[in-house]
Order: C-alpha cells, then structure tokens, then sequence
C-alpha cells in the first residue's frame, strides 16, 4: 500500500464506482449485473472483460487482467499505485497526506533537480521584475500586451545576456557543477568552464499537473535564430510526457468540458489572459501517446487549432488519428492565414476566436476538405485514394454506430457506392491486422498472466471470500500450508486472521491489503468467475477432503522416496519406521 493509510484508500474506494471509472475510458455494455467491454490490454473480437459493480472488480478472461479501480488506473494510464491513488483521489475529492514517493531512481539527484528548477524560476522570474522598465524585455512584453499579474502567475522570467549569472548562482548556493550539469540549465564549455544554457530570452517554466518545474522554455526578444530553445530533457523531465499549461487549465477543462490545444508558449498565455482558460500547448511536438492520456484524465473531447501553414500537412492529419485510437473526440480549427491564437484573440478578441472554436469541423469534415484539395475527387483514382486516406481515420474509430454514419457520408460525398467503401475497410482491417496483429495478438499471447488454482482451490477460496462462515469451517479443517498456489495459500493465511466487519470480506479493499503477496488478478479472476455450486456444504466439505487428499498423497510419495534410499542403503531401522508411518497414513484415510 505504499505510504498511504488503509482508510484513505478505502474512503476514496468508498467515493468512486468502478463502473463509471472504466466507463470513462472504454464503452461498456450491460450484461445481466455486470457490465462487458473488449479488453483494452490486449487484442479481440469477443468481449471477455467483465466489470463488476456489486463487488468493484473487473477481471479479462482472456489475457487475465484484473483488479480493482486502482488497479484498472494503473495498468490503463501505465502509472505506478501512488500516481493511481493519487488520480482517484483528485476524482473522488480526497485529500492526501503528504508522503515520499519511492523511486527507482536516485532520489536524490531528482531532489536535487526540483530544487535547482525552483531556483531557476524563482532567479530569472526576480531578474524580469528587477529589470528597468524600458529594458527590452518589458517592453517586448508591452508589446505583446500581457498584463502583470499574468506574468507573475505564469511566473514569467527573463534571462540576462551574462555567461554565467545562474551558473555562479547555483555555486554560492552550494549547488556542486555535477548537480547542476544534470539540470541542462548549465552547459560545460572549454577548459572546464561552465556558462548559462539561456541569455537574453524570455523564460517560460515548465509544470507538471501539480505545478512543479520540470524544465523550461525560452524565446528570443527580436527575430533571431533560433526563436525557442528548451531545456534538455532530464530525469524528471520528458518532452513527450507532459503539456504545457495544464496545471493552469485543468479546472477550467473539466468545467467547460473540453480542451483547447495551440503550438506555442505565447497562444496559451494570450488565451488565458482573455478567458479563454482551457487552453493548453503541446510543446510545439506532435502529440504523443503518453500526452493525449494525460489529458483524457480531465476530458474526452479536444479542439486543435491550426495556422493556415500547419493545417494542410498530411503529418497533421496523421497524428490526430491517435485521439480516435485513445477513445477521444477531436475537432479542429483553421485560423486565418497569417493568424495563431496569440495573434487572432488579439485582434478579434475572445469572443471571435469563441465563435472560431464554435465553427470547429469534425475531424471527419476537416481531412475530408483537405483530401478533395489535395486530389481530384472527379476522378476514380482520385477517389480511390481520398476514400484510402478517409478509411485509415474511420477504421480507428471505436464506435460502430459513428463509423456506420462516416462511411455513409464518404460514399455520399464522392458519388460511390457505400458497399465498395465497406469493401475497402475490410481490406485495410486485414492489412492492419497483418501489420499489427502479430504484435497485438503475440503481446496478448505472451503476455497473459498465467493462473494455476486447482478446482478444490478455486472454489474454497470463492466461498470464503463471499461468506465469513466458510472461512472457520476451513480454518478448522486445513492449514494455509495446505493449499498448493502460493497465492491462495497468502489469500487464505489472510482470512485466517483478518477481523471481519459485520461478517463480510470487502475482495476490493482485500486486494489493497495483499497488494504485495496476491496478484490482484488473481482475485478477480476468483471472484468473477462465474462457477454454478447447487449444494455449497457439500462443496466445501469435497473440496477440503480433495485438499486433505492431495497433502496426504504428498506425505506418502515423501516417504516412499526416502523408503527406497533407506532400503538401498541397509538403513533397516528406519525403513521399518518409515513403512509403519506409511502404512499408517494409508489406514487412516482422509
């Protein structure tokens, strides 16, 4: 459980349904009391994931994944139980104490890192306010029309065109050149001297979702080469993990119900200058993976907006399909040629760039005008390949219903017969599942969690978990040791000494107790298995004798085995012992 208290972990259980958690994620669908979905961890056509809401477990009998919420969180978003605990409790409303999070890495240096980060905001942010008020920079940002309290909020920065300003800072703080070389905000330069990586540039911080420093970006004050430089990336900053101004406008995204993603530093803090709160950047990279989940933790629906210049580019079209492979929805926007937000919100104002979004096209309508731009939709080869490009996007949307309707419109749209553009799907679906399939299914193959519980086993441990009265029945007949999967055995040591609150077991708060010596998967493949047992007291007392059985049949090969040594050897006391034992073992039965 790491360092966070049992009760916390139950209270924000308690607040959250597993159901509308995995909801969020993947499209579930009624079946009987529970809920089924096709497994989001690994490839199928038959749905075998089955969520529970009476029990708040979810288990996939194909590749047996399985857990509770937190479980689900940490294997969807691929983060580690604190940061699951942390996403459910921010969900939930609960509030953490504070803790250390233990890391692989040296903790340490990460230490180390923030804190020359927080120095470096709160040194180049001082530097900006201590500036001259008709320095450059001040009035690089009159220009710009950004108002103090902005830049302070953004905790806005500037640094100097010295050398090494920050670098001989970081030294009278008693930072060591090793610490701060491995922030990248120091650069090593001949005869082991060491100069500042920014001089003469605007700083941007860079936070995380909680507001800490990862790194930083820096822009030029005229139109020299490069424009921006970033910091590099670092142990605890990685490019493609992180967007800038959600800590800004995640509030704001959940409240409006959507995101707007721009290019730049300055869209993002011209939009939140104007209201225009929910806006975020990429880093000026195409979005990745790891950012589109990051985001789809405050929202399923995003809007891009595009420069003239970026909007028509083939490289564009193809990364939105990502948002359509996470479950997202995605619309864009074009602004007019020569205009990025900074410039548009400026000059029309928040209310036009409202009515820009407003006007957003799916991305469905927007790769479909620029494909009949790009190719002649008169013709059959120009048709074959906008319905080529078209069936790439549609084929990644998850619902059937949407992808039905899309595919009508495109036949539609370019005068084809909606039988022939099905015909096409098909063929890109084999070719996908070609391309893809060996490393889907192979992952599902490979990957699938292994589970050997004898039947005696399984069931013992089904009744227990759903009835504390089984539990000193078998208390009363076995011993932990008795049960052969170590999980079992670990689950039924548990049981055995655990206090149970008005005669029931919680398998959801159970699986956070032994989240160190039970695989959770191993009791939601337990508790959902749906196993018909008509006559339960004679289940029990079966499967105890079939236990007790399998022990004594254990004892008895042990003892042949060491009867053979001992008779080889001449050992005839102690073969007469052992045989006594064994013939004793035989009469007494079960």
């Amino acid at each position: 459980m790491g360092k966070i208290p049992e009760h916390i972990l139950n209270e924000i259980q308690d607040r959250c349904d597993i159901v509308e958690i995995i909801s969020s994620y993947i499209p579930l669908r009624s079946a009987g009391r529970n809920f089924k979905a096709l497994c989001p961890f690994h490839h199928e056509k038959t749905p075998s994931f089955v969520v529970s809401p009476d029990k708040q477990i979810y288990h996939c009998f194909g590749c047996n994944s399985g857990g509770n919420a937190f479980n689900f969180i940490k294997e969807y978003e691929k983060v580690d139980f604190i940061e699951a605990v942390q996403m459910l409790a921010e969900k939930s409303g609960v509030r953490l104490p504070e803790y250390k999070k233990e890391k692989k890495e040296d903790t340490s240096l990460v230490s180390a890192i923030y804190g020359i980060n927080d120095i470096a905001a709160t040194f180049y942010s001082d530097l900006l306010q201590r500036s001259h008020p008709s320095s450059d920079v001040w009035n690089y940002i009159a220009k710009r029309g950004f108002e103090e309290n902005l830049i302070k909020r953004f905790k806005i920065g500037y640094a100097d065109s010295s050398w090494s300003s920050f670098s001989d800072y970081l030294l009278k703080r008693g930072i060591t050149r090793e610490v701060a070389l491995r922030s990248g905000l120091v650069i090593k330069g001949k005869e082991n001297s060491f100069y500042d990586l920014f001089r003469g540039r605007l700083i941007f911080p860079i936070y995380d979702v909680r507001g800490k420093v990862l790194g930083f970006g820096a822009r030029v004050l005229d139109n020299s080469l490069p424009k921006y430089i970033n910091s590099s990336e670092s142990i605890i900053y990685k490019k493609g993990k992180h967007l800038y101004g959600l800590n800004f406008a995640k509030t704001h995204i959940k409240e409006k119900g959507f995101a707007i993603i721009s290019e730049g530093y300055l869209d993002v803090m011209t939009s939140h200058q104007y209201g225009i709160a929910n806006t975020i950047s990429s880093l000026g990279t195409a979005l990745s993976v790891d950012q589109i989940r990051l985001l789809r933790r405050y929202t399923h629906n995003i809007v891009m907006v595009y420069d003239a210049d970026q909007a028509g580019e083939m490289a564009t079209l193809r990364g939105m399909d990502l948002f359509l492979e996470e479950g997202m929805n995605v619309k864009v926007v074009t602004l007019d040629k020569g205009h990025d937000p900074d410039s548009f919100i400026r000059k029309f104002g928040p209310r036009g760039f409202n009515e820009a979004v407003k006007k957003a096209k799916s991305l469905f309508e927007y790769k479909l005008d620029i494909l009949n731009e790009k190719w002649d939709s008169s013709e059959p080869e120009g048709k074959a390949e906008i319905v080529k490009e078209m069936l790439s996007t549609i084929q990644r949307i998850r619902s059937a219903v949407i992808k039905a309707e899309y595919i009508k419109r495109l036949s539609q749209g370019l005068s084809v017969r909606e039988d022939a553009v099905w015909e096409e799907l098909k063929k890109i679906k084999k070719s996908h599942v070609r391309a893809e399939g060996f490393r889907l299914g192979g992952k599902a193959q490979s990957e699938k969690r292994k589970i050997e519980i004898s039947p005696a086993e399984k069931i013992l441990a089904k009744l227990m978990l759903e009835d504390v009265n089984v539990v000193n029945i078998v208390k009363d007949n076995l011993s932990p040791f008795d049960f052969k999967n170590p999980d079992i055995r670990h689950l039924v040591e548990t049981l055995f000494t655990m206090d149970t609150e008005d005669n029931f077991i919680d398998a959801t708060r159970l699986i956070n107790y032994l989240e160190d010596k039970v695989a959770p998967h191993v009791i939601s493949f337990i508790v959902n298995e749906n196993m018909e047992i008509k006559n339960k007291d004679r289940n029990i007392s079966d499967c105890i004798k079939t236990i007790k059985r399998g022990q004594r049949d254990k004892v008895l090969k042990d003892i042949q085995n060491r009867l053979s040594i001992a008779q080889e050897n001449g050992y005839e006391d102690e073969a007469k012992n052992l045989l006594e034992e064994f013939n004793r073992l035989i009469k007494r039965g079960v």
